[in-house]
């Protein structure tokens, strides 16, 4: 079975890095999850690849993991839908008739 990254799914984290966004910058840096219940709730935000999850038990804070490094607390693979964004035409002329 397969789940979508959704608000309030609980998952397993198995993660070897993470994703860590500073003021101006993001950074993946490699991470070493203590052994134990690794269990997070997501948050239902995803980006490039990455899930927001709440790791309350562990440390009390939110972190970005890879989803392919997380499953479902009942062994449920995780997929993250990709969804295309068209570009209307309206806007592709806007910019072509604006100066550089």
């Amino acid at each position: 079975m397969e789940l979508k990254p959704s608000k309030g799914l609980k998952v397993v984290v198995n993660a070897e890095r993470e994703a860590v966004f500073g003021d101006e910058s993001v950074s993946v840096k490699r991470v070493e999850l203590k052994d134990g219940k690794k269990v997070g709730v997501m948050t239902g935000l995803t980006l490039a690849g990455f899930c927001e999850v709440d790791m309350r038990p562990i440390d009390g804070q939110t972190h970005w993991y890879p989803v392919e490094d997380l499953v479902g607390e009942h062994g449920e693979k995780i997929i993250e839908e990709e969804i295309p964004i068209e570009e209307s035409e309206e806007a592709g002329q806007e910019q072509e008739e604006e100066p550089a």
